[in-house]
């Protein structure tokens, strides 16, 4: 009887503990999979330092506080232009939001993706010697860096240089702030352009017209239009006359040609400034 009852005890204690074996499994279970499908956190920031090698980065948000990852290795980066992008893409001053999960107090970054920054506004100086373009954005003037590796696109996606870009263009810039340091990463001219002899021009209604060879336009003349004398912006529609050889720079509005740039055509630099 004493042999049974023990077996009997056996059985019981055995079987009490799978049981308490398969709770805390499931347990276990549980909490992985609660911790796997834990949504991820998002910090926005400029880069201040990546270690391609480490798989470290360190984000730093506003205004001051600062956040350091470590990159997982299934990591995804959207950078901008790229179609895919890597580690290696990423550099001090571009902007990023980065996706995480915080586990335990250490930052792991699972996904990367560069917000770009862009201003667009008019040329008003480039500055060869210190190698800066200034930009009027509103009501304020904006300065960039250029560095060598600028890329420049041109209107009808032709590449160019900075040396095709001049004051009174219209251009949209993507910057990244490397060191605090506003830094002009590509420029896109927004205007088309046509050359040809200023026909007629009538002040009261800002409009005037232009011809070369068998083509005609008629121009609208937008209220931030810059003229350009003597290499800078800052002519006015009364130094324009009859048959001066000019290049318009213009956006088509549903037909309307709207100019925003008249400068004297190549080879008549000091056209405009004579006639004023």
């Amino acid at each position: 009887m004493k042999i049974k009852a023990l077996r009997a005890w056996a059985v019981v204690c055995l079987s009490a503990l799978t049981a308490t074996a398969a709770y805390r499994a499931s347990a276990d279970d549980a909490s992985a999979n609660a911790t796997a499908a834990k949504p991820d956190k998002t910090y926005t920031g400029t880069i201040v330092s990546v270690d391609s090698k480490e798989h470290l980065l360190d984000v730093k948000g506003f205004p001051f506080n600062s956040k350091k990852f470590n990159v997982g290795d299934t990591c995804t980066y959207t950078i901008v232009g790229q179609d895919t992008g890597a580690i290696g893409d990423l550099r001090p001053g571009q902007k990023v939001t980065v996706g995480y999960q915080d586990a335990h107090g250490v930052l792991v970054a699972d996904r990367v993706t560069q917000q770009p920054m862009r201003d667009e506004g008019m040329v008003k100086a480039i500055n060869p010697t210190t190698q800066t373009l200034t930009l009027h954005v509103g009501v304020m003037d904006k300065t960039f860096q250029l560095p060598t590796d600028c890329e420049v696109s041109l209107r009808g996606d032709k590449s160019g240089t900075v040396a095709d870009i001049q004051p009174g263009n219209h251009v949209l810039i993507t910057y990244e702030v490397p060191n605090g340091k506003t830094t002009a990463r590509q420029i896109a001219q927004t205007s088309e352009t046509f050359t040809g002899d200023l026909t007629a021009i009538d002040l009261d209604q800002k409009t005037m017209k232009a011809k070369a060879m068998f083509a005609t336009k008629k121009f609208n003349v937008g209220d931030d239009c810059a003229v350009v004398i003597n290499g800078k912006p800052n002519g006015k529609l009364t130094d324009l006359r009859p048959g001066q050889s000019l290049t318009f720079s213009y956006d088509n509005i549903n037909g309307v040609n709207v100019v925003n740039r008249i400068a004297p055509a190549n080879g008549s630099g000091s056209a405009v400034a004579e006639n004023k």
